[in-house]
């Protein structure tokens, strides 16, 4: 069970991207910068370009060389060793070798789905016009600078 586990969250664990404040501030303020994870630096370091990559094969590896790991440096170690490899350079090149890649992560227990396959949602609110959107991530901004203009940290 735990083999399945671990690769299943990788598929959320690769999507964080570390924004440096001094590059991004300013556009964070615009827009929440979580709506902006596939922007992704040119200079990663390979390491950080395999933790990152999005594919179900490559998560099946990582998940591999941790659980075969002796200690946190191997893994490390080994890590490394993939990122470099032409293994992975072909998985860059050419994608996942599963057709299913692009298939939605649910938890819909089988005869039990409505019409459309899917559960029934809760019932959305009103939608918000783009002056009442403007103004809500205004105030989020203000809020934002409030904080960092009296030297606390952001987010709270």
């Amino acid at each position: 069970k735990a083999w399945n586990f671990l690769p299943w969250h990788f598929e959320f664990l690769c999507r964080y991207t570390p924004y440096p404040e001094e590059v991004y501030s300013d556009h964070s303020i615009e827009s929440p910068l979580i709506q902006n994870r596939i922007i992704l630096p040119d200079d990663m370091p390979p390491l950080e370009v395999l933790l990152s990559n999005r594919c179900t094969d490559t998560h099946s590896i990582i998940a591999d060389i941790l659980w075969k790991s002796t200690s946190n440096n191997d893994a490390v170690h080994q890590l490394k060793l993939l990122a470099e490899s032409d293994e992975f350079k072909d998985i860059l090149i050419n994608g996942s070798s599963s057709q299913e890649e692009d298939k939605v992560l649910t938890n819909l227990p089988k005869g039990k789905a409505g019409k459309w396959e899917k559960r029934r949602g809760r019932n959305p609110g009103p939608k918000r016009s783009e002056e009442e959107i403007a103004q809500i991530r205004a105030e989020r901004a203000a809020k934002k600078a409030k904080y960092l203009a009296e030297g606390k940290a952001w987010p709270p």
